[in-house]
């Protein structure tokens, strides 16, 4: 029932046990690794549509963890056993502790004090997003993943097209569920985990019933550290002419180092920043774009699903 697409090279999370290390030579942390995808099953039962999500190519959890220096491995321990050895009310997925400590805030990685203010401040509630709760937000095509869409530096970028959204008709909560939720999956991998992802924002047909200052500030702090993700690119495409009264609202909101990031830019100039390729990969919603974007969509909810209720 599906065409046949490309497919990107993703990544894939698998279970494993602990090995012994410098900071814990008996190996004495319990390890709680991911379940593994069956990958011949997805494509079995969903096609090569949703398959394009799956995560192909991807070292397993224990050899991630195996791979870490002396140093990063200790930060990973440390952030685990300070959370776990006191009831904080929830638990951390293993694999949510190594994201926080490669995602750490800062120039340096595998930062236990920075990590650990993000997982203080981390809404656990983020830990039960599913396609299935946020389907209908999904289904308007505001936010999503184009798999195999890549930064001209090997990032993969997620997209939004901001007029599809309106303050008055959908909550401040349900957008940024939908961006937190899309950021979570794309560091599932391995790649975006360590080195960071891109955001492409198409301004085509935005106005001001677009917007809203609390959103925007929601939206803008969930990119620069709320959550445990790199952004390393955003790239504002075709803004308005009147633009320049938004960026007076958002700079304030951007650390230096973040507002770097930013680019406003016409679509022509999308080659500059974007992979050779990108044209394959980009959502037809722009002029530039093939890769149609209502199934890209419905393949991912597909995928999504499936992999959640396996767990």
């Amino acid at each position: 029932p599906y065409c046949t697409y490309p497919i990107a090279k993703e990544e894939m999370t698998v279970s494993a046990t602990t090995a012994p290390t410098a900071s814990h030579p008996e190996g004495a942390i319990k390890e709680q690794a991911p379940k593994p995808a069956n990958l011949e099953e997805i494509k079995e039962i969903l096609g090569d549509g949703p398959y394009r999500f799956a995560p192909v190519g991807e070292r397993s959890f224990s050899e991630q963890l195996a791979s870490l220096t002396t140093e990063e491995r200790a930060c990973y321990d440390e952030l685990k056993t300070r959370w776990e050895k006191k009831d904080r009310g929830h638990v951390f997925p293993d694999d949510m502790y190594l994201r926080f400590a490669r995602c750490s805030p800062g120039s340096k990685k595998f930062n236990s004090k920075a990590a650990w203010k993000v997982m203080k401040n981390f809404d656990p509630r983020y830990l039960e997003l599913t396609a299935a709760s946020l389907e209908k937000q999904l289904l308007t095509k505001t936010l999503f993943i184009p798999p195999g869409l890549k930064s001209s530096e090997g990032h993969s970028v997620f997209y939004m097209r901001p007029s599809r959204y309106f303050p008055k008709e959908t909550t401040t909560q349900e957008i940024i569920d939908n961006l937190v939720y899309a950021m979570q999956v794309m560091v599932e991998g391995e790649k975006s985990c360590t080195e960071g992802i891109g955001f492409l924002a198409n301004m085509a047909e935005w106005d001001f019933s677009n917007f809203s200052v609390n959103y925007c500030y929601q939206f803008m702090m969930m990119l620069q550290g709320r959550v445990p993700v790199r952004v390393r690119l955003f790239l504002i495409v075709n803004p308005p002419s009147w633009f320049g009264k938004i960026w007076k609202i958002m700079r304030p909101m951007l650390s230096d180092d973040f507002a770097k990031k930013v680019h406003m830019i016409k679509s022509d100039e999308l080659a500059t920043h974007m992979a050779d390729d990108f044209k394959t990969y980009l959502p037809d919603d722009m002029e530039e774009g093939k890769a149609p974007t209502q199934a890209m969509v419905s393949d991912f909810i597909a995928y999504r699903k499936h992999v959640e209720m396996s767990k």
